[in-house]
This record gives structure tokens, sequence and C-alpha cells, in this order.
């Protein structure tokens, strides 16, 4: 069960326009590597610098969630 505090993260979350590969696995209840793995090799699109996964748009975000279901 979400604590209203983790509640109140999550919301806070979903408004953003940008996010670290933290913030995507915390929001998403997807484990961190999936996320770091699909940004590497270009699945994701993601700015990345020196293979550490800086940004995630949020427009990129749905794409990949659509093509991950086949959409």
């Amino acid at each position: 069960m979400v604590t209203p505090a983790e509640r109140n993260v999550l919301f806070e979350l979903m408004h953003k326009d940008h996010y670290s590969a933290e913030e995507l696995s915390r929001l998403l209840g997807m484990d961190i590597h999936l996320i770091l793995h699909d940004a590497q090799c270009g699945k994701l699109k993601a700015y990345i610098v020196d293979h550490h996964v800086l940004d995630i748009g949020r427009h990129d975000v749905i794409d990949w969630l659509h093509h991950r279901d086949g959409r």
C-alpha cells in the first residue's frame, strides 16, 4: 500500500516534463536496470553523457511505453 507521503511524491513526479532514471523507476515501479539498459541501447530516448543517463523526457517515456506494449 502506498503511504500518503509516497502518494505525494508520485503525484509530483507525474507532473514533471523530464525525469532521471531513478525518478522514472520509482514512478513506473520498474527495475532501474531495465530503464538504463533501454536508454543505453536506444530503445528509450534519453540524454546520456559518458554512459550516464541524465535526462528522459515525458514524451519519450510515453513513446517507449507504447512500443513496449506493442502498439
